[in-house]
């Protein structure tokens, strides 16, 4: 049996580890936080993260990382993306012929990387053969409740893919395969800037119809900074474009959409940030995607609203008022 670890013990990396563990696997959980080791090892529970969610007997919480990466087949990231490269950093020696699925989202706002990027970046190319990233609509509290889930992986690398689908998935969690890496970061990273536009809609007092119009346009947004980048347009109508863009954008759990309604309803980012435990990954990734459609000179208005409102303290109704009062176009126009 593979020996597994996850590297962070948030509310989705604790939540895949379970359904790991739950699966018959020994798992170990990598743990900055002492009260959440201690919260597990006492109660079987992570009470600051996922709270009231039992968990497996298989699960084994850790603290020592470096001895768990030398001692793991396969490690499992699931970091925030604003601290992957820093996790890829202390592992530089140890991560090589591992493999490595990556649960982290985002795009990296100094280097403008994805998560697979800045893997790249310090730990060499060759790492991508070895490389999944996984992603689609799947709420951590969801899957700890063993509701169906279907996700989508990626890889490079066909063999290891398809291992990884098999070993994973059950009749709780269903894995679907594709080569198309680039089109499931830049999707996966992107839902959560429309996540927070969905918040934001949704604290101004708005219903579902301004929301399936941001959603409709929001996926082409995404659609053309895919292709810009070299993505496959199929992926962006699959689990992890239009699927996990639904869910963060009709669904209450998401950290972005919750972020984006406390913002409309009055309180600022820095406010926000300073109360909360958890990161919403779409505001790095707004910064990041603000200074890439610069550079790759693509027109995107949702982003770039949720940027000016984020950090410039624009008013978020008169933002709304901005964006349906744009020049009038046709609707397929990907210039």
């Amino acid at each position: 049996m593979d020996k597994i670890l996850v590297v962070g013990g948030g509310s989705w990396g604790t939540s895949f580890a379970n359904y790991l563990a739950s699966q018959g696997n020994k798992v170990k959980l990598w743990v900055r936080e002492k009260e959440v080791i201690e919260s597990i090892k006492k109660f079987r529970e992570n009470s600051l993260f996922l709270p009231e969610v039992t968990l497996s007997e298989n699960l084994y919480p850790v603290s020592g990382l470096d001895d768990e990466v030398d001692k793991a087949d396969i490690i499992i990231f699931a970091v925030p993306s604003k601290f992957i490269r820093k996790s890829f950093e202390s592992l530089k020696k140890q991560l090589p012929g591992k493999t490595i699925i990556s649960l982290s989202k985002g795009f990296e706002s100094t280097s403008l990387k994805t998560i697979s990027g800045i893997a790249s970046d310090v730990l060499g190319d060759e790492i991508l053969k070895n490389w999944i990233t996984i992603s689609g609509p799947s709420f951590a509290k969801e899957l700890a409740r063993n509701f169906p889930t279907a996700i989508v992986a990626a890889s490079e690398n066909p063999d290891i893919l398809k291992s990884i689908q098999e070993k994973f998935s059950s009749s709780v969690l269903r894995i679907y395969r594709s080569d198309d890496l680039t089109g499931i970061e830049v999707a996966g990273s992107m839902k959560n800037i429309m996540a927070i536009a969905s918040g934001i809609i949704n604290g101004l007092g708005y219903g579902f119809n301004t929301t399936a119009s941001l959603v409709t346009r929001a996926s082409m947004e995404i659609l053309k900074i895919g292709l810009k980048l070299g993505a496959h347009r199929e992926t962006f109508w699959g689990l992890a474009g239009i699927g996990d863009l639904m869910l963060t954008s009709f669904g209450p759990l998401s950290r972005n959409f919750q972020l984006g309604v406390r913002i409309a309803k009055g309180e600022s980012l820095k406010e926000i940030e300073k109360k909360s435990i958890t990161i919403a990954e779409g505001v790095e990734t707004t910064k990041a995607i603000r200074t890439l459609s610069k550079e790759l000179d693509i027109e995107m208005p949702i982003s770039n609203k949720v940027y000016e409102i984020l950090f410039e303290d624009k008013d978020p109704a008169s933002a709304l008022k901005e964006l349906m009062q744009r020049s009038l176009k046709i609707e397929w126009n990907l210039d």
